[in-house]
């Protein structure tokens, strides 16, 4: 099974529209797909998602990302995500997201993130868009008609 981890703004995105995020989080939810997250990651999101634009913008928002974070609690591997001796991305949320990866091992990082993408591996580990992680994993995915 793939072992990934998943960007704030892949889980964000997957939450408040259809696309390509959503189709990560409906493997996810398939439990086709591990998640690697920690505290910090999982805070951050809670944080993200409850912002009073989106919660205006995507009223049921704030309810699907409380049962998303429930389903993570109980499915997702939880790592400490120890920052990075040294930072590697030019903005510091991103090693959290590094961090996460590498005491994991996972297969990739899935981010919509330019500084992440900028990189385009780090210690062997791919970070791809939540397109080129569909289209590389074949993950079904219902394009808009």
């Amino acid at each position: 099974m793939l072992k990934i981890v998943l960007d704030t703004n892949v889980l964000v995105s997957g939450i408040i529209a259809s696309g390509y995020s959503a189709s990560i989080l409906a493997a996810v939810q398939r439990q086709e797909i591990k998640i690697v997250t920690s505290t910090h990651l999982l805070e951050e999101f809670s944080e993200v998602i409850a912002r009073p634009h989106l919660a205006q913008k995507y009223p049921n928002s704030a309810k699907y990302a409380e049962i998303f974070l429930d389903f993570l609690r109980a499915f997702a591997i939880l790592t400490p995500g120890f920052p990075l001796p040294n930072p590697v991305s030019t903005d510091p949320d991103d090693d959290f997201v590094l961090a996460c990866a590498l005491e994991q091992k996972v297969d990739c990082i899935v981010s919509g993130d330019p500084h992440l993408l900028s990189l385009k591996i780090f210690k062997k580990i791919p970070i791809l868009t939540p397109k080129e992680f569909v289209e590389r994993f074949s993950i079904p995915h219902k394009s808009k008609s």
